[in-house]
């Protein structure tokens, strides 16, 4: 009975280390004297025999495919995801291809289709694909479920039978407006995103919610919704100063990402507004320029390259077969630069 009900995951957990360690020792892969030790120890406890097709499908180095769908490459969020997916492949002898959804052309339905005739051993899906509810019909996505693995990286879509890696995005808004209040701001406003978006509204809620608990006001004017690039930023700004008197204005800045951060920077210093000491921002994403703007930037670092090399570990663990659903839920970490004001200690804020 043993051999019959003993999977790779129950390798990994009695031995533990992570699914695509075990992988790694059934293939031969590279992997230290400890792990491999560690993983036949635990072969052999749980009387576990691979099959034929997960001890040699990575010698057969260049035939092996995954597919990575993502939003875009210009963005440093996703391309700094798909720089560890491609390099994570690339180290265990498979190809990645990569494909880019545009999502006001409407071709996320497209590319699955395209996906599916290629038939690699699996797919990771990424950003507006699974973030943004118009951007693929359920469907679609049910299709390249029954065809292959996969792997989503971002909000769970609880119908799709996917590993889910995600970061806590509430936590990233509570950390954040947590550390502003600690230096005395009361009047802080959510900048950018939009509805349409899942992780968006994952992290408005968050903003709210948290700025209830701490007793601070949280009418929808401390919000302005415009997307994610910089541009956005600017116009959030424009239109909160717009509409708000000089007692109602926000002390202090949390922007959906890095980007929107940007823009809305410039448009401060536009206005003659000195960061941190008249306004305090804070972005997310913690992008390669922000420690290079002028104030460097304080963000959320979400780890998007970790999240791309796992979701590739998970999927040459999977093998082409079948996976078991789970979700793993990464912490973010808070990057604190001069953009907010640390430097500047407690202050008696509006």
């Amino acid at each position: 009975m043993a051999e019959k009900s003993a999977t790779i995951y129950d390798v990994a957990k009695a031995a533990g280390v992570s699914i695509a360690t075990v992988s790694r020792v059934m293939s031969g892969g590279c992997v230290s004297a400890a792990s491999r030790a560690k993983v036949e120890e635990a072969m052999q406890a749980l009387r576990y025999v691979p099959s034929p097709s997960a001890t040699h499908k990575t010698h057969k180095t260049g035939t092996m495919r995954l597919s990575m769908v993502i939003s875009e490459l210009t963005n440093p969020y996703f391309a700094s995801m798909a720089a560890g997916a491609e390099k994570e492949a690339r180290r265990n002898g498979y190809s990645l291809q990569i494909y880019t959804v545009n999502l006001k052309n409407g071709d996320a339905n497209a590319v699955v289709d395209r996906i599916i005739e290629q038939k690699p051993e699996g797919a990771v899906l990424v950003g507006g694909i699974i973030d943004n509810r118009e951007a693929c019909s359920r469907e679609n996505l049910l299709r390249l479920q029954r065809a292959m693995p996969l792997v989503t990286i971002g909000p769970r879509i609880d119908d799709l039978r996917s590993i889910n890696i995600t970061s806590d995005l509430s936590l990233s808004v509570r950390k954040s407006i947590s550390h502003l209040y600690a230096l005395g701001h009361r009047r802080i406003a959510f900048i950018g995103g939009t509805s349409d978006v899942r992780s968006s509204s994952i992290r408005e809620r968050a903003f709210y919610e948290e700025m209830e608990r701490l007793g601070l006001p949280a009418d929808r004017s401390l919000h302005a919704e415009t997307g994610f690039i910089p541009q956005d930023g600017e116009i959030c700004v424009s239109k909160l100063f717009a509409r708000l008197a000089p007692d109602e204005r926000p002390t202090a800045l949390i922007a959906i990402n890095d980007l929107v951060a940007l823009g809305a920077m410039r448009q401060l210093q536009r206005m003659g507004l000195s960061i941190p000491g008249d306004i305090a921002i804070i972005g997310c994403d913690n992008q390669f320029f922000t420690p290079y703007l002028n104030p460097p930037l304080t963000t959320v670092d979400l780890h998007p390259e970790e999240h791309g090399r796992n979701a590739v570990s998970e999927l040459i663990a999977a093998g082409g077969g079948s996976i078991v659903p789970y979700s793993q839920i990464s912490e973010c970490s808070l990057i604190v630069r001069e953009s907010c004001g640390a430097a500047l200690g407690y202050r008696r804020l509006g």
